[in-house]
């Protein structure tokens, strides 16, 4: 806070600056004005307020964070990446991405997307140990090593995700793209998260989440969750999606594209996508198409 005191003060001089230069009257002549405390109290008060959040601590002013540009997409959470070629938009995971590499995608002129597990932890996240043990819930089903979180208690691990939004911003990231905002629906099926869940308690963390990403500046998106669309429309700035050609929920993101923001539909090579097929729906839709391997270990091909 020591820099927004001094802004204060400063504030306060310009202030009387101001008011010196508006009353001095054509004579010439300089005159003190007497301007009253409690009205220069106020003013300070209110401009500190504006200073403090214009730093960027706490909530960001309305539509301060970036864009995300629609365009070719290279989706790629581990392994070693290659950027060559058209590629306008990437994104990749918190851990494995350094600030370097963040860097050279700018000089590039690469939009960087930081991927975040918001719904659920890996034993290999360097966070691990920080999550206490009564929010970590069933394993989460075909991804050994990943449990489901339980998200209507995430208050107790709430600081983790702001320590890894800060580290996302850190490292240069411009917008967050939140895995597993979808938890919820797990408990409507056989692969139970272990809390009950329900979807009021994933739309307020969402909410939440949207809220610390914008006020950091980063522009965030909808991964999955097609329910969800109604109540978080207005306020995420894309979408990603997961084989929604093959399961037949791409209509339901055609508000993304009437609202101007982008929508990347990724398809998987093991689950048979057919790019002559998958490629032309996607272009109707006003959706980038990817086509990538499940492991997201290597460099995906953008339909043409």
């Amino acid at each position: 806070m020591a820099p927004v005191t001094g802004a204060r003060a400063r504030l306060e001089t310009a202030a009387l600056s101001f008011w010196v230069v508006v009353y001095c009257p054509p004579d010439g002549q300089t005159h003190k004005i007497d301007f009253p405390g409690v009205w220069m109290r106020a003013f300070v008060a209110v401009a500190g307020f504006v200073l403090q959040f214009s730093a960027g601590v706490g909530i960001a002013a309305a539509d301060d964070w970036p864009t995300v540009p629609d365009g070719s997409l290279h989706w790629q959470l581990q392994g070693d990446i290659d950027v060559s070629g058209n590629i306008r938009v990437i994104d990749s995971d918190l851990f494995e991405t350094t600030a370097e590499q963040v860097r050279e995608w700018h000089a590039a002129g690469i939009f960087p997307i930081c991927y975040i597990n918001v719904g659920a932890v890996e034993e290999w996240n360097d966070d691990y140990g920080q999550f206490p043990k009564g929010v970590i819930g069933n394993p989460y089903w075909g991804w050994e090593g990943e449990n489901w979180l339980d998200i209507s208690r995430f208050d107790q691990f709430a600081h983790i995700m702001e320590v890894r939004l800060d580290l996302c911003r850190e490292k240069g990231f411009l917008a967050i793209e939140p895995d597993n905002i979808d938890a919820y629906e797990a408990d409507t099926t056989n692969k139970k998260t272990g809390f009950d869940l329900t979807r009021s308690d994933q739309v307020r963390y969402i909410g939440w989440l949207i809220e610390q990403a914008h006020a950091r500046g980063l522009a965030i998106g909808q991964k999955n969750a097609a329910e969800l669309v109604p109540d978080l429309i207005d306020r995420m700035d894309f979408a990603l999606l997961e084989s929604s050609y093959r399961f037949g929920f791409m209509d339901a993101f055609l508000s993304y594209v009437q609202m101007n923001k982008p929508v990347f539909a990724i398809e998987y090579i093991e689950e048979g996508v057919n790019p002559d097929r998958f490629c032309p729906e996607a272009r109707k839709y006003g959706f980038q198409g990817v086509i990538a391997h499940v492991e997201l270990d290597r460099k995906p091909e953008n339909c043409p």
